[in-house]
């Protein structure tokens, strides 16, 4: 009995030794966190710990998230001369817990340990250059559409749903956009689909580079984008959808030194105004941009 017992304690080390990493290794990896339980479109989202890592709801910070329970600035992880990294609650109203124990001062973080903001849970991950470049393929497949290099409808509609939750708690307008391109039809009977999905993608580049970060903007579908705004009410909005306009009416897009001449036509709709949930204020904003399309399209409507 005691060799059989001396082979299966032998046996276990040999199994246990096979899975353990080589430390050596540690110094070819990088850190990194990774949302792995948050709301819509937080799940998935990572970034890596170069110096220092700031975690809160702030789009300034390094990994920006999108849940109420979290504060503006609510944690950072910082590397050391060490390498080790270590954990500092910054002050949070609800704190910050690593597997289920509320942090006081600073704390080591082990590989694989999780941290708990709110109702986010944030994963702390050691991981070489090939792991860190799949981790990114990944989060930009999902997150953006292939098309116009907006950012997906999975993460617009998250992002709207938790803009609009910030501005019922700060009695802050917000403003819903619906934009519909007017004469991608031609375009695609005239030259062919190739020349109607440059007009496309061409058209939410434009897009995207007049909302910049004073919101959010995505395609909706085939020729259709919509785009919100936070903090906008109805007169900004419309001061921000006729810039659109005219960039798109102005762009003189081209391929193969064929000219296409898209234009967009815009309905607009705030909270609190025309109402204060997402599908309300979607169903107003589309309601506005048939208004403005039966007003001889490329134009705006409230």
């Amino acid at each position: 009995m005691a060799d059989k017992k001396r082979f299966r304690d032998q046996t276990a080390t040999i199994e246990f030794k096979s899975v353990c990493p080589d430390q050596s290794d540690l110094k070819n990896k990088k850190a990194f966190l990774t949302v792995i339980r948050g709301g819509g479109s937080d799940l998935g989202l990572s970034t890596v710990i170069k110096d220092q890592a700031v975690l809160g709801r702030s789009p300034e910070c390094d990994l920006p998230l999108q849940d109420l329970g979290i504060s503006w600035e609510h944690t950072k992880v910082t590397r050391e001369t060490s390498g080790a990294y270590i954990l500092e609650d910054l002050g949070s109203t609800n704190g910050t817990r690593v597997n289920g124990v509320e942090v006081r001062g600073e704390l080591a973080l082990r590989e694989g340990e999780k941290i708990f903001l709110g109702e986010t849970v944030v994963r702390f991950s050691l991981a070489d250059e090939m792991d860190l470049g799949f981790q990114n393929e990944v989060q930009q497949l999902v997150g953006t559409d292939p098309l116009t290099g907006l950012e997906s409808k999975r993460v617009f509609d998250d992002a709207l749903d938790y803009s609009l939750q910030l501005a019922r708690r700060t009695e802050q307008p917000l403003a819903v956009l619906m934009m519909d391109m007017d004469g991608v039809k031609i375009i695609n009977d005239t030259h062919g689909h190739l020349f109607g999905a440059y007009s496309i993608g061409q058209t939410g580049r434009i897009l995207a580079k007049v909302i910049g970060n004073s919101g959010h903007v995505c395609r909706f579908g085939g020729d259709e984008f919509t785009a919100f705004l936070p903090g906008y009410d109805t007169e900004a909005a419309l001061k921000c959808a006729e810039e659109i306009r005219l960039a798109v009416q102005n762009a003189e897009l081209k391929k193969d030194d064929i000219p296409l001449q898209p234009t967009i036509s815009i309905g607009i709709a705030s909270y609190p105004k025309d109402g204060d949930h997402v599908l309300e204020l979607v169903a107003a904003a589309d309601g506005a941009l048939y208004r403005a399309k039966a007003a001889g399209k490329n134009t705006v409507a409230i």
